[in-house]
């Protein structure tokens, strides 16, 4: 890959004569259409990308069980929703404050040995579930420190993994490696429970066993990633720093960048918008399955089963989608779609329509999210990729403790249906806002 002489590192820089190929791929649309066979998998060509892509499935279908199952235990351990928003926090406030350090450290050190070291520590982390929970051990304070600990992890993880795709594949196969990366993503969100569930059922006569292998398979699952890691060859090439430059403005270029460029900023702040406002469903539904619909373990793997149906839907239609459709139209439809429907599952009672709700919210929510890393990928000019992407990290995962934390606390004193729907009418007028204001996510002078 062909990369920008550096001069300066800690100032924005506009894009030189020739550095449009980023953007090769055509910023404005998703690539080529999923029903023209081959060329939508055209990044399976490149031996790296192939190996990167089908390591992270396994290790992604890992940690959603992961995920699903802990969830579970903890609302189990203490029967309040407060504790559900808790560890979501705790997950997430490391990447707040540790990620815009990390994404800087990306630009310098060599990301692939920076991944394979993160993932050995989570690995290390599931066993230790696993234990406890097999031990009879597992207390709300292992919980706590370990989810802490792999918060800390995951802040310096998700900026190198962000931009570790630009790494394996050409600039004209950008996006459609961007957009096979989220359909891998939710294609696991979608397994990961599936697993779950057939794990529960094969040891339904002990729950507890059931869980600890589930927290085994994903131990083991991080084999995979690890593999995949250790035999690719990313072309990066590793910043220099320059002689005197201060470690402020090397953090703070990416922030620089972003608030001269309006539609970055308004990409970061929809982001925010969707993260604290969008996922209080997400974050509350093993109480709504448990306390509303009368559910079981099974019962809400089953939910999260289907809310990765529509995640997987949502990333392959938006690759689908043809050229003339920009990013930015299906970001606009996509909130309203998302906050309509969490509408409408807070009034829910039905486990038929609760099913049908989470695949509109899991291809809604992954149709913003797809499209809003992508133009933040393709604006993003190579030298700063890392620090933008590490301001996206943070604008989508930093944000979510808080709202994790307050609908929460939200569900406790009023009710979990009622939390739902905060969030969701907060969501729908912040999608009016852009409805009535489309330029606010366009490129200054373009038009959308």
């Amino acid at each position: 890959m062909k990369h920008r002489p550096i001069t300066r590192m800690d100032e924005p820089q506009a894009p030189l004569p020739g550095d449009t190929p980023t953007y090769e791929a055509d910023a404005s649309g998703p690539p080529r259409r999923i029903l023209r066979g081959i060329a939508t998998f055209e990044s399976f060509q490149h031996r790296d990308y192939t190996y990167f892509f089908f390591g992270a499935l396994l290790s992604n279908v890992g940690t959603w069980t992961q995920t699903v199952a802990l969830s579970w235990v903890i609302y189990a351990l203490t029967n309040s929703s407060s504790s559900l928003g808790i560890v979501n926090f705790l997950s997430g406030i490391p990447i707040l404050f540790l990620t815009l350090f990390a994404g800087s450290l990306v630009d310098y050190v060599d990301r692939r040995k920076l991944l394979i070291g993160a993932q050995v520590i989570l690995m290390g982390q599931a066993g230790a579930f696993a234990y406890l929970n097999h031990t009879g051990h597992i207390t709300m304070g292992w919980i706590y420190g370990l989810t802490l600990a792999g918060g800390v992890v995951s802040a310096f993880m998700f900026p190198a993994w962000q931009t570790m795709v630009p790494d394996l594949v050409p600039r004209s196969s950008l996006l459609n490696a961007i957009a096979l990366s989220s359909a891998q993503f939710n294609a696991a969100r979608l397994l990961g429970p599936v697993v779950t569930a057939a794990i529960m059922i094969s040891f339904s006569a002990n729950e507890t066993l059931g869980i600890t292998m589930v927290f085994l398979v994903n131990a083991v699952s991080f084999l995979f990633v690890i593999w995949a890691l250790a035999v690719i060859k990313p072309k990066q090439e590793v910043q220099k720093r320059t002689e005197g430059q201060s470690t402020a403005k090397t953090l703070g270029a990416g922030l620089a960048y972003a608030r001269q460029h309006r539609h970055v900023a308004m990409h970061l702040v929809t982001a925010v918008m969707l993260t604290i406002f969008g996922m209080p469903f997400m974050t509350l539904l093993p109480a709504f399955a448990k306390d509303i619909l009368g559910l079981g373990s099974t019962g809400y793997s089953t939910l999260m089963v289907f809310n990765g149906m529509g995640a997987l839907f949502g990333a392959l239609m938006v690759a689908s989608l043809p050229r003339s459709v920009r990013r930015e139209v299906i970001i606009r439809y996509g909130l309203a779609i998302m906050a309509l429907g969490a509408v409408a599952l807070s009034f829910s009672r039905s486990f038929a329509l609760a099913c049908v709700l989470m695949v509109v919210l899991g291809a809604a929510f992954l149709a913003c999210v797809s499209s809003i890393n992508a133009n933040l990928q393709t604006a993003a000019p190579n030298h700063l990729r890392g620090r933008i992407m590490a301001l996206f990290v943070i604008a989508f995962m930093g944000m979510m403790p808080f709202g994790s934390l307050a609908f929460g606390a939200l569900g406790d004193a009023l009710t979990v249906p009622l939390a739902i729907l905060v969030g969701a009418v907060a969501l729908l007028a912040y999608a009016a806002l852009l409805a009535l204001r489309p330029g606010l996510l366009c490129e200054k002078g373009a038009h959308c």
